[in-house]
């Protein structure tokens, strides 16, 4: 890493950790303490302000006035973040897991159209994978990325024994605490949904065979009561106002989600199966924000204002 690299991620570390001595910066960026201090002249010299805290639990300190550029996340670096779901959900004792998976979920809306692998989460991740479907998962997620035939040992519940298959994966998701693949089926010759489960998925192996995904397929063509994923989900589409329209991208609505920009506006649309946690988080903006589709969700949460705004006018 050369040295201008080694300033930089020296800025990194006190943005992010704040206060750190010498020795563990030297050590985080694997060079001597004496270049620490020489990297100090150099981002001062930069207009960087770095105070020098004295005495024995002292260091350095950047000043948080400074402008600082928010530095991107690579698409590793995300999908580590989305990956790390399991691994969090595993431990049942930790207190703030519906506040961490809100988190992922707002850091995933902002990268939604970022090349990562297009997980989605219909709801908050509930079952824990094993290793093994872990080990499978990122192999799905590699061929779907790269554009690559998976070749799949799967047993669905009306055979008697697994069968092997070339399988094209389109979507990795998670529904009522399981995680699903759908994607097209060289056996079948349609388009197919598979569970990961010790008991069903037997072998995934990516393979050398480039697949071409299939222009017409649409996720909403295969959800619903009559569809692969069975559920009542509904697509909605809003507005938002320039002001709001930041505020709504911090937030989760739902899977595929996606934003159409106009110039004093934007057009959002996107898929909920709980309409009425929908409603909540409308009304939480009060302004700036108008439902479009469908129609009977339009007009049924005008009635709920006109019945609110009724109990007070009495």
């Amino acid at each position: 890493m050369n040295r201008t690299s080694l300033c930089i991620k020296m800025l990194l570390l006190l943005k992010s950790r704040g206060k750190m001595n010498t020795s563990e910066l030297a050590q985080q960026l694997e060079t001597n303490p004496r270049n620490i201090r020489e990297f100090r002249k150099e981002l001062e010299v930069a207009g960087y302000n770095i105070k020098e805290i004295k005495g024995r639990y002292g260091g350095y300190v950047l000043d948080e006035d400074d402008l600082f550029p928010v530095i991107r996340l690579t698409n590793e670096e995300v999908q580590a973040l989305d990956e790390s779901r399991y691994l969090v959900s595993s431990h049942k004792e930790y207190s703030r897991l519906k506040e961490y998976n809100n988190a992922i979920d707002k850091i995933m809306q902002m990268y939604h159209n970022e090349s990562r692998s297009p997980n989605y989460f219909m709801d908050t991740p509930g079952n824990v994978l094993s290793s093994k479907m872990l080990t499978f998962l990122d192999t799905m997620n590699q061929g779907l990325k790269d554009k690559h035939c998976i070749n799949l040992t799967y047993q669905t519940s009306k055979e008697d024994k697994p069968c092997t298959f070339l399988f094209d994966p389109y979507e990795v998701l998670h529904y009522h605490k399981a995680y699903y693949v759908i994607g097209f089926s060289h056996r079948r010759k349609d388009i197919r949904i598979f569970r990961f489960s010790d008991q069903r998925m037997y072998d995934c192996q990516y393979t050398s065979i480039k697949f071409l995904k299939d222009s017409n397929y649409k996720l909403e063509y295969y959800i619903g009561k009559h569809s692969i994923i069975k559920g009542n989900f509904i697509q909605i589409k809003m507005k938002a106002d320039l002001h709001t329209r930041r505020m709504v991208k911090e937030m989760y609505w739902g899977y595929d989600f996606k934003e159409e920009k106009f110039e004093k506006y934007s057009i959002f649309s996107f898929f909920v199966e709980d309409v009425l946690d929908f409603y909540r988080k409308i009304y939480s903006f009060h302004e700036g924000i108008e439902i479009l589709e469908p129609l009977d969700v339009r007009k049924n949460y005008i009635q709920s204002l006109k019945n609110t705004l009724g109990i007070y006018e009495k």
